[in-house]
């Protein structure tokens, strides 16, 4: 069984995840009617309150394996307060308080550097609950700010630190 890590950066990328992720739990519901944790429900999603290996324990609770980033927290707070919001975990969030402001360097230069640590950590903890991490797929925008600026970073800092992990990446 191999697991995927979705990492979202900013506004566009949380926004874009989400859907990913609404898709994801209609499908893993249309599929697995019996409520089983399996392969194929575990390549995104592990099961933290019963069995994580993958041998068709009950499902007791969904966690998405994602890593969500924003400069600003207001997407990141209506993703929490929205239908969505019990399948990330707390520990899977960075925020900050003023945003890239719609630019690139400010998102890579300002805020890649001064959250590389933290952004790291996230990526490792994430990666530290797969027991067979094929791949990161990293969702951004291009068009300036948070999700450019930083998204190029963390695609930077996955090359660096996951180097032998495919990385995709999507762009809004």
């Amino acid at each position: 069984m191999t697991q995927s890590v979705i990492v979202q950066v900013g506004q566009c990328g949380n926004q874009i995840g989400c859907r990913f992720w609404d898709l994801a739990l209609r499908e893993h519901a249309h599929f697995n009617k019996k409520g089983f944790y399996d392969d194929t429900t575990g390549t995104f999603f592990h099961n933290p309150n019963g069995d994580s290996c993958g041998d068709n324990g009950r499902i007791q609770q969904l966690k998405a394996r994602a890593v969500l980033l924003d400069m600003e927290e207001g997407v990141i707070s209506e993703i929490l307060k929205g239908p969505l919001g019990e399948i990330f975990d707390s520990t899977q969030l960075l925020t900050g308080v003023s945003g890239a402001g719609n630019n690139w360097a400010v998102g890579h230069m300002t805020y890649g550097s001064s959250s590389r640590d933290k952004i790291v950590d996230q990526l490792r903890k994430a990666a530290e609950q797969c027991h067979c991490l094929q791949s990161f797929f990293l969702i951004h925008s291009m068009g300036g700010g948070t999700g450019s600026g930083l998204g190029t970073k963390v695609l930077r800092l996955l090359e660096d630190e996951f180097p032998e992990r495919t990385r995709h990446w999507s762009r809004c």
